[in-house]
């Protein structure tokens, strides 16, 4: 008999959902967790952080499973039927005993996120950090017996072009098929964005260490990492209980709770948020703590850092005294022009909160301090950046340089400054067809919210069904089926497509809880036009809620996926009206190639070791005078961080290690002068 408390590898796991031991209950949820989560479990993994016990039942009964998600989020199968298999009892208990096959009953959305990750399905990379970024006796160790605790900068979707980078699956890959380093460097190494430039030394060592945490990720996966918790020989009652008893939930403390007890002597947090909530009471606004405290730590590091250690680390009730006042004033005037210009219709419906941050940088550098002070073009670059930024996800991982980033870009915008760093827009691209737009169907997906808010953006405000009043911050706003789901299920439930998009946000619209409750199960066309005895204005409503009006004649009651195709295209039309057919405009209008000499010197700098070091950088040769010498780029960079660590040992990029100061004040790499 198997022992009912066990733990297991992520490798091992991996194998037993491939072989098709692993499986879920047919009536299991869908995956729900967004990428960020995996990006989070992933980082929990490496820091060896508890991340809960996967519970399995060993059924004794006959049951209908189905497969872990394997599809693509979006695009080509990202709607295809996941594959259900019926077991009988006596199936099940030759399986379970030969093959130990197991239900899983708690732990779906870990499973699900570990094997996307590994197979390739979901894109997640391990960042490394550069050895500068790493703390003092970290650096003063050999990197092979570096941990990846100690190495790792973050997870994230895409590499990094300035940190060396490891995808995940490509780890998983390497381990698994044994292969050899030719073919290693030929197929993955050689192909980030990272080593271009780098001349044979760099590329050797770089490449070693890439080997090296390849090899420490297969050891994270080989490893017994999780705990297993089997319920043996489950009859239909216990499945019963379980599912019953399983959903309960804790208080939660976050690290806010940590700061305000460290604040308390001379500033208390937990007392000026519920002032702040009591001040501006009439306005229905919910003032998020964590936004305000990462506010003052931007404003205190001078745009450096707005993470969790800096903040529980550097933050003291000075600057929560000297600060607060200014950080909440602007954070209503925020949240004032989010309401008054239509960006939202409800708070819980925000799709990042942490957009508010750069907002507050904006107005900290804005002449007058108001929003009505800024001119018509930086009011087109706020419009831009906030729906594509929402669109391309670029919150979803990463948060705390991306508040960074757009806080700094913001601010030179409020200036009227212009953006010198070209990478900055290409971050705020987004590729989307109107097929995708069928695939968001989830509360918790950021597009998903940021579609229905641009709808409300576009109709200058939604209006409600039964009259034609405005809808306000009062309102209990909920996501409403166009087409009810019973209506659904009975009016299609021979069309397995229809079905699987019931709940996609080309089906769904804003409108109040109230409105919500009374529709009912009834066919479009029917609640529509009960709606329009009383309100004979509705075609009006369904204009500003981006719903063909035509679907009040019964167009659409028997062609569910037709009405889909048609409002799909119409959200489509938004998206190019709102941030593709701006992307030029805006590059036109706000970027600034930066002025770079093309011959002479400048003078360069470079931070490690929390030390400051100088040199001058001849543009005609190359070449670096540093400690009165001449160098060339690399050797000048391995050079300085001997002086500064002692360490003999070094490698390092110089291109992207020096830097100097641009004619408008921002420090950029002296990549800027290498000459192909």
């Amino acid at each position: 008999m198997i022992d009912p408390q066990r733990t297991e590898s992520i490798k091992s796991l991996i194998n037993d959902v491939d072989k098709g031991n692993i499986v879920l209950p047919e009536f299991q949820r869908d995956f729900v967790w967004d990428i960020g989560k995996t990006y989070d479990l992933f980082d929990s993994l490496v820091r060896d952080i508890f991340i809960g016990a996967i519970i399995y039942g060993k059924p004794s009964f006959e049951i209908t499973v189905r497969e872990i998600d394997k599809r693509p989020r979006k695009g080509i199968g990202s709607r295809a039927k996941l594959k259900i298999k019926s077991y009988s009892k006596e199936e099940i208990k030759s399986e379970t005993q030969i093959n130990n096959f197991r239900l899983v009953l708690d732990g779906q959305q870990r499973i699900t996120s570990l094997y996307r990750a590994l197979k390739g399905i979901d894109e997640v990379w391990l960042i490394i950090r550069n050895d500068e970024e790493l703390d003092d006796d970290v650096q003063s160790t050999d990197f092979k017996d570096r941990s990846l605790e100690e190495l790792i900068y973050e997870f994230r979707g895409q590499e990094d072009d300035e940190r060396l980078s490891i995808n995940i699956s490509h780890a998983y890959k390497i381990a698994i098929d044994n292969l050899f380093e030719d073919d290693i460097r030929k197929t993955y190494f050689d192909n980030l964005t990272f080593t271009a430039g780098m001349d044979d030394d760099e590329l050797i060592s770089n490449f070693r260490r890439y080997l090296i945490v390849c090899k420490k990720i297969d050891s994270l996966l080989s490893s017994e990492k999780l705990l297993s918790y089997y319920l043996l020989n489950m009859n239909t009652d216990k499945f019963s209980l379980f599912f019953e008893r399983s959903n309960s939930k804790g208080i939660q403390l976050n690290f806010i709770d940590i700061l305000a007890a460290k604040l308390y002597k001379g500033f208390n947090l937990r007392e000026k948020v519920e002032e702040l909530q009591v001040a501006f009471a009439d306005t229905g606004y919910v003032f998020n703590r964590e936004i305000i405290v990462r506010a003052i730590a931007y404003i205190v590091s001078n745009g450096k850092e707005v993470n969790r250690s800096y903040i529980l680390g550097s933050l003291n009730y000075v600057h929560f005294v000297e600060y607060w006042n200014e950080v909440c004033n602007y954070y209503k005037k925020a949240l004032d022009f989010l309401y008054k210009g239509n960006f939202i219709l409800s708070q819980s419906w925000m799709p990042y909160e942490n957009m508010i941050i750069p907002l507050i940088m904006f107005l900290r550098e804005l002449k007058g301090n108001d929003f009505s002070q800024m001119d018509e073009k930086q009011l087109d670059f706020i419009k831009y950046w906030y729906w594509a930024s929402i669109l391309s996800q670029r919150y979803s991982s990463g948060s705390n340089e991306v508040i960074i980033q757009d806080s700094i870009a913001l601010s030179n915008i409020a200036r009227n400054k212009k953006i010198s760093d070209r990478s900055y827009f290409t971050r705020l691209k987004i590729q989307m067809m109107a097929d995708d737009i069928l695939t968001f169907n989830k509360k918790g997906s950021v597009v998903y919210k940021g579609i229905l808010n641009m709808i409300n953006f576009d109709a200058g405000g939604l209006i409600d069904w039964p009259n034609s009043n405005k809808l306000t911050i009062y309102d209990k706003i909920e996501d409403h089926h166009i087409f009810p789901v019973e209506y659904l299920k009975t009016s299609f439930k021979d069309d397995e497509n229809a079905i699987s998009l019931i709940d996609s946000v080309a089906n769904r619209t804003l409108i109040p809880k109230i409105t919500n409750i009374k529709i009912g199960k009834k066919a479009p066309s029917i609640y529509l036009k009960e709606l329009k005895l009383n309100n004979p204005a509705l075609d009006k409503s369904l204009k500003y809620h981006l719903i063909p009006e035509d679907i009040l004649s019964g167009l659409y009651d028997d062609f569910y996926t037709d009405f889909l195709e048609v409002r799909a295209n119409l959200i489509m039309d938004l998206i190019d009206k709102y941030v593709m057919s701006k992307e030029k405009a805006i590059f036109d209008d706000f970027y600034k190639q930066p002025i770079i000499k093309n011959t002479g010197t400048i003078k360069i700098h470079a931070n490690y070791y929390r030390n400051k070091v100088e040199a001058t950088f001849n543009i005609d040769t190359q070449n670096i005078f540093y400690a009165g010498n001449n160098y060339s780029v690399s050797l000048a960079a391995d050079k300085a961080k001997e002086d500064l660590s002692g360490k003999t040992n070094t490698s390092t990029n110089g291109w992207k290690f020096w830097k100097y100061i641009d004619d408008d004040g921002n420090s950029r790499f002296i990549d800027d002068f290498r000459k192909n």
